[in-house]
């Protein structure tokens, strides 16, 4: 199992932000609400070379005994990343001025998901929180539009992969 250390990759600046290790393009977090059962934890970090490192954590219900507990899974991966991401990362990268706002939201909620997103472009960390959108965004310029298509892959890919690790973790026996 590998291991490595998120604050390596990325760090916080004196202004809340994060800034990405230059060896990086992309970082995408994720948190569940605090309501939900998996309570999903997840980080992908996409460098350079188009690898991903994962951090990711979440529950499983597991019964022993006629008991029900919860189990916290907690791992750390390296995959390849999509090819259509691939190709929405650069795209992104070749656009002359990254023109997007810092947060997107159209519902606030207390407690709800978090979502937070970095893109390494020309030397900046540019940082964008998503917070909840019931109605789909209406992309104002093609910065807009590649990073919300980028955003509908990456949801999909996050439940692809905590599928899979779930998967492979239910299938091992519960005294590991």
């Amino acid at each position: 199992n590998m291991k490595f250390d998120k604050i390596d990759i990325q760090k916080f600046d004196s202004t809340g932000n994060y800034i990405l290790s230059e060896y990086y393009l992309f970082s995408y977090s994720y948190s569940d609400s605090c309501w939900a059962e998996r309570f999903l934890q997840a980080d992908f970090f996409i460098d350079v070379y188009y690898k991903c490192k994962i951090d990711i954590s979440f529950y499983i219900n597991r019964k022993k005994n006629n008991k029900s507990y919860k189990q916290k899974i907690e791992t750390q991966i390296e995959i390849n990343i999509p090819s259509k991401i691939e190709n929405l990362l650069e795209s992104i990268n070749k656009i002359e001025k990254l023109s997007l706002k810092k947060c997107y939201w159209d519902t606030f909620l207390e407690d709800s998901e978090r979502e937070h997103f970095v893109i390494n472009h020309q030397n900046t960390s540019h940082n964008i929180g998503i917070e909840i959108l019931l109605k789909k965004v209406n992309p104002q310029n093609e910065s807009e539009e590649l990073f919300f298509n980028l955003y509908s892959e990456i949801k999909k890919w996050r439940e692809e992969v905590y599928n899979k690790i779930l998967y492979e973790k239910s299938i091992t026996t519960s005294h590991n």
